[in-house]
C-alpha cells in the first residue's frame, strides 16, 4: 500500500511573500520614512487580528485590518494619508521570496498536497497567487475568515484538517512567525518554522519540529 501524500499547510505572510515588498515598491513616495512605515504596519496588523482573536468579536475583512493598520503607520510617521491607496495596491502583489516559486513546484512535483492557511481574505490570496503565477500549484487556498477569527485561534488551524480530511499530525504546518508555528503545534501540527531573521527561538513548551533559514531548506 503506497503512503499517504505528505500535506504541507504555509503561512502566507512573510512565509512565502514579503511582506515589507509593498513599502521597497513605493520607497520614492515614502522617503526615509520606508521601513519605519512597513515596520509599524505590520505589527499593527498583527496586533488586530490578535486582539479580535482574543476577545471573541466576528472578525472583519483582513483587507480592512490591512488598510486600518496602514493608516496608524502613515499617521504615526508623519506620511500623508493620500499615499495609502497606492501602498494598498501594492500589497496585493506582494513578492514571493526569491526561492519560494521553485520550492513549492518541487514539492508538489514530488506528489506533496500543498495549500496555504492565512488571516488574509480568499480575494487577497487570490492575488497573491496569481501575480507569483503559482497558479495550480496549491491544493487548498484556506482564509481565517471562514472560522470567523484570526489566528492563532486553533478552530482556524482546524480549517486546514477539514480541507484534507486528516488527523493534524498529517500536517507539517510551515510558518516564518514563531507565534504562528507555536499555535500550529499546540493544535497537533507537525511544525517548520521558517527563520529568515535569525531571531531568537522562544515558546520553549512548543517547540518547532524543524527550523530552516528559508524554504529551499524545507527537504
Amino acid at each position: 500500500m503506497a503512503s499517504p501524500s505528505p500535506i504541507f499547510v504555509f503561512d502566507a505572510f512573510g512565509t512565502l511573500f514579503d511582506v515589507h515588498s509593498a513599502a521597497r515598491e513605493n520607497a520614492a513616495v515614502l522617503g526615509d520614512q520606508a521601513s519605519r512605515v512597513s515596520e509599524i504596519w505590520r505589527a499593527k496588523q498583527l496586533e488586530y487580528t490578535w486582539i479580535l482573536a482574543g476577545i471573541g468579536e466576528v472578525a472583519p475583512p483582513f483587507r480592512e485590518i490591512t488598510r486600518l493598520s496602514l493608516h496608524y503607520a502613515l499617521n504615526v510617521c508623519g506620511v500623508p494619508a493620500d499615499v495609502a491607496p497606492i501602498l494598498l495596491e501594492s500589497y496585493q502583489r506582494l513578492a514571493p521570496f526569491a526561492e519560494v516559486p521553485a520550492t513549492l513546484r518541487r514539492l508538489k512535483a514530488d506528489g506533496a498536497k500543498l495549500a496555504m492557511l492565512s488571516n488574509a481574505d480568499t480575494d487577497m490570496l487570490d492575488d497573491l497567487v496569481i501575480n507569483a503565477r503559482l497558479e495550480g500549484v496549491f491544493d487548498h487556498l484556506i482564509s481565517a475568515r471562514v472560522a470567523g477569527t484570526f489566528k492563532p485561534a486553533p478552530r482556524v488551524y482546524a480549517l486546514a484538517t477539514e480541507v484534507f480530511h486528516c488527523e493534524p499530525a498529517a500536517i507539517t504546518f510551515v510558518s516564518s512567525n514563531r507565534w504562528d508555528a507555536a499555535g500550529g503545534k499546540a493544535f497537533g501540527f507537525k511544525t517548520l518554522w521558517v527563520n529568515r531573521s535569525a531571531a531568537p527561538d522562544e515558546y520553549a513548551d512548543l517547540p518547532a519540529d524543524k527550523t530552516v533559514v528559508d524554504l529551499s531548506f524545507i527537504i
